[in-house]
């Protein structure tokens, strides 16, 4: 009996003993002071390790803490118990447990300005009491408070009255920190410069500008009315807006026009012609710009207005002046994949007015032409109508712009266009045999066999027939993986059978390929169906035995368990049958079944029973070769335990001294509070009744409460 409550004892004890190593950092929430972090270790080492003195006095394990106030820990509750200035250091020394940081404070109308907690301790004359609770909550909701406010004696203000500290008055940059400001078309404002001429901040904001997020940008026209910079840039305060373009964009960039491979050069015009030439009566600038067809400058918009062929050379020819290189165009097709027009091919012959923009219009405006269309004289077909040059709508003209490939298709086929091209035209299987492109659709092999798709020719007629010589257009045969609920993957080798029957011999008839296929169950393939046509104990080894030929077995883990099923064993004493499907079903579906279901017969139990081979009750290293540390998930303010198998075993003590009796295993375990254990429940049973250390003595709590590595 005594043997039975030693382990008892030890596997009640050790949730308590590995509680406390698990239990290292307690992080609390507080609502007003952000997080506070409590060091298990810290005050141990205190302590002398004794948890008791907090636990269960101040502090209740298992119980979720009530939140305490500072004003209640300052009357001796909670942390206030020690931290009394006596026994610990006192409440007042804030920064010992609430961490301080940075603070951004979002202003509505001016972005950000992060306050440093670190800069004003650092003075030395300030403590948390001097703002805290009075000035600001120690919270992040804190409302936001404007410079007006502030300079009546709110929030900052309360110091900052050019008396206790500077003045929120003035020295904006103390605290706001300016940088310089980027704007579209190379334009930069210059805090730095500005403030260095003797400007304040007050000068323009907020009389002509909002800054944050609440900021809009102004366009150069409303500059113009005194808008903006133009409050100053007027011609009088300071240089107008009207001109000196370059002393606010210094660097006015190139402009790329990607889509048509166009360039348009500031530094080439700005040497001929001031900024006001083109902006803003012909371009407007930044967001309000927008793009001119070909069309609308031959009409005399945009880059029109100069380019007309008298003032400079004309929009509508020496387009290589502006458009620096031309590129391949691909248009895809509904019917026929990508087609390829190469400009550089075409330039060896023709100007780029010869079809831009009579023929074709370019960019948005562009439409695409059909086949019909071309036959009639539009796109393509102004030229290749036969004479000028080939015809497009000619079959044999075909694979001059739509390229040819090699078709793949499941089941390792493929088309050859080649091949068919010496014999065929385009024409002869495009549009009624095949639809090219994406609209196309799969055939089977039986359609196929009716006249459909390749079998159209492929009759034995015209050409070899589809129900034969498979090697012609199926240039591989694959290993084919079947997915069986029952048994897993079963793999049927292609090459294995290809060098004892011919194709024909299975497909179509006894197994359909492709989307035919079907399942077959082992049931209807020892009725003759499917692989059992021919296993069927003459013609070859039958499907009812031999299942290891097809089926790969293997060991099967249980790994919450650490158990291990060997088939290779089994099968040396056992057929498939003795076990599958009556008392197995092999599978994603197969349930787990218990020790004390086995006991009673069920599953391994059915054999291993005493007489037939060995009893699930004894010999448990036999199926369990590797026990391991069993983990008792705690409430998250207590912690976790880990039980040690090895620690127990070494010391004599066999499994069925605690399982089946004391711990039940599996499915079935339930956890002990310390109080039933201290009743002799669970690691109780031997730690309570001088076998092992008792689980009431606090003394021992460290030997299970210890922290996880």
């Amino acid at each position: 009996m005594k043997r039975l409550l030693v382990p008892a004892i030890v596997l009640l004890l050790l949730p308590v003993i590995l509680f406390a190593r698990d239990y290292k950092i307690v992080t609390f929430a507080t609502e007003t002071a952000g997080t506070v972090a409590f060091s298990h270790p810290v005050h141990l080492k205190a302590l002398g390790n004794n948890c008791t003195l907090c636990h269960n006095t101040l502090f209740t394990i298992g119980d979720k803490a009530a939140p305490v106030t500072m004003k209640a820990m300052e009357q001796g509750a909670s942390c206030g118990a020690c931290h009394n200035g006596k026994r610990a250091f006192g409440l007042p020394a804030c920064t010992r447990c609430h961490v301080t940081r940075e603070v951004p404070i979002d202003i509505p109308s001016f972005g950000a300005v992060v306050f440093s907690h670190a800069f004003h301790l650092g003075l030395g004359a300030y403590g948390c009491a001097d703002c805290h609770n009075a000035v600001f909550r120690a919270a992040t909701d804190n409302p936001n408070v404007s410079m007006k406010a502030m300079e009546q004696g709110k929030s900052c203000g309360a110091c900052h009255d050019g008396s206790t500290a500077f003045s929120v008055k003035g020295d904006c940059t103390r605290c706001h920190v300016v940088r310089d400001i980027p704007f579209a078309a190379s334009a930069t404002f210059s805090h730095a410069f500005h403030l260095t001429a003797g400007y304040g901040c007050g000068e323009c904001h907020g009389r002509l500008f909002t800054a944050g997020p609440d900021s809009r940008r102004y366009t150069m026209q409303e500059m113009e009315t005194q808008k903006s910079c133009g409050g100053c840039h007027n011609g009088n305060t300071a240089f107008s807006v009207k001109g000196d373009c370059d002393r606010c964009h210094a660097n006015v960039k190139e402009v790329s026009f990607a889509a048509h491979d166009a360039m348009f050069s500031h530094k080439l015009h700005t040497k001929l012609l001031n900024c006001d030439s083109c902006h803003s009566g012909i371009f407007i600038g930044g967001a309000a710009s927008r793009r001119y067809t070909m069309k609308e400058m031959e009409q005399g918009h945009s880059c029109g207005v100069c380019h007309e062929d008298k003032t400079v050379f004309g929009v509508t020819g020496a387009c290589d002046r502006c458009h620096l290189k031309t590129r391949d165009v691909s248009f895809r097709t509904a019917v026929a994949g990508s087609v390829v027009f190469s400009h550089d091919a075409h330039r060896q012959m023709y100007g780029c007015s010869d079809c831009h923009n009579g023929i074709f219009t370019t960019g948005a405006a562009r439409v695409g032409a059909t086949m019909a269309d071309m036959g009639k004289g539009l796109s393509c077909g102004a030229c290749h109508d036969g004479t000028s040059a080939f015809p497009a709508t000619s079959a044999a003209s075909c694979s001059r712009c739509h390229p040819l490939r090699d078709v793949n298709m499941a089941a390792n086929s493929y088309f050859p266009h080649v091949k068919h091209l010496e014999a065929n035209t385009c024409g002869d299987c495009h549009n009624d045999l095949f639809r090219a492109g994406p609209g196309n659709r799969r055939w089977t092999m039986p359609q196929m066999a009716q006249g459909n798709s390749c079998g159209a020719c492929h009759d034995g007629t015209s050409a070899f027939s589809v129900r034969g010589e498979c090697g012609t257009c199926h240039r591989e045969t694959v290993e084919v993986a079947i997915p069986v609920k029952q048994t897993g993957i079963t793999r049927f080798s292609h090459s294995v059978h290809t060098a004892l029957y011919s194709c024909g011999d299975c497909h179509n008839a006894i197994v359909g390929a492709g989307a035919t296929a079907r399942r077959v169950t082992m049931a209807a393939m020892e009725k003759g169906e499917s692989c059992g046509a021919c296993h069927d104990g003459s013609a070859a080894f039958t499907v009812r035995e031999n299942c290891t030929r097809c089926h790969p077995v293997k060991d099967i883990p249980f790994t919450p368990s650490g158990a291990r099923f060997s088939h290779d064993v089994h099968l040396k004493v056992h057929g498939c049958g003795d076990c599958h499907d009556a008392l197995y079903r092999p599978g994603s579906d197969n349930r787990r079944v218990t020790m004390a279901e086995m006991e009673r017969g069920a599953s391994c139990g059915a054999c291993h029973d005493g007489s037939a081979a060995f009893p699930v009750t004894a010999g448990c290293d036999r199926c369990h070769p590797a026990t391991k540390g069993i983990k008792y998930d705690l409430p998250a303010d207590v912690g976790s335990v880990l039980f040690s198998h090895r620690s127990h075993t070494a010391k004599g003590y066999a499994c069925s001294d605690c399982h089946g009796r004391i711990v039940v295993a599996g499915a079935g375990r339930k956890s002990s509070t310390m109080k039933e254990m201290e009743q002799g429940t669970s690691c109780g049973a031997c730690h309570g009744f001088s076998m092992a250390f008792s689980v009431s003595d606090p003394v021992n709590c460290v030997k299970c409460h210890q922290r996880l590595y």
